[in-house]
C-alpha cells in the first residue's frame, strides 16, 4: 500500500465524489483515481465504497477504514516535520540581563548591534 492511496482514499471520502475529488483536490484524472481506488480495494480485500450515480459512499469497511488512514497521513506528516526540525541547526540563545535604570540610552542600540551581527540568534532580554 502506498501513501498516494491513503491521500486518494481521504480526498475521495470527504468529498463524496471521485470526480471532485479527481479535479479539485488531487489534479489527477477520474479514471485514474477510480482505477487507484480499486487497486486499495484489492490490496485491503474490501470494498470501501458503493458507487452510484449520485456519487461514493464509505461502506462499513471504508468507515473503520478512514480513521486509520488520517491518522497514518497524520503520522507521516509528523515524521516529515521532525525530520525537517532535525536537519535545521539549533538555534544559538543570547539572554541580556540589566539593573533598571539607564537602559533607555543603551538598549535600543545593543539590539540594532545583535540583530545585525547575530541575525539567526535568539535574544532575550530581562530586567531586575
Amino acid at each position: 500500500m502506498e501513501l498516494r492511496h491513503l491521500r486518494y482514499f481521504v480526498a475521495v471520502a470527504e468529498t463524496g465524489s471521485l470526480t471532485i475529488a479527481a479535479e479539485q483536490r488531487l489534479h489527477t484524472s477520474q479514471p485514474s483515481l477510480s482505477r487507484q481506488i480499486r487497486d486499495l480495494e484489492d490490496e485491503v480485500r474490501a470494498e470501501l465504497f458503493s458507487r452510484s450515480a449520485r456519487g461514493v459512499e464509505l461502506t462499513a469497511s471504508g468507515k473503520a477504514f478512514l480513521d486509520h488512514a488520517r491518522l497514518a497521513l497524520a503520522q507521516v506528516d509528523a515524521a516529515t516535520e521532525a525530520a525537517r526540525r532535525a536537519a535545521q541547526p539549533a538555534k544559538q540563545a543570547f539572554a541580556l540581563g540589566f539593573q533598571t535604570g539607564e537602559e533607555i540610552t543603551w538598549l535600543p542600540r545593543a539590539m540594532q548591534i545583535l540583530r545585525d551581527e547575530l541575525p539567526d540568534i535568539d535574544v532575550t532580554v530581562s530586567s531586575s
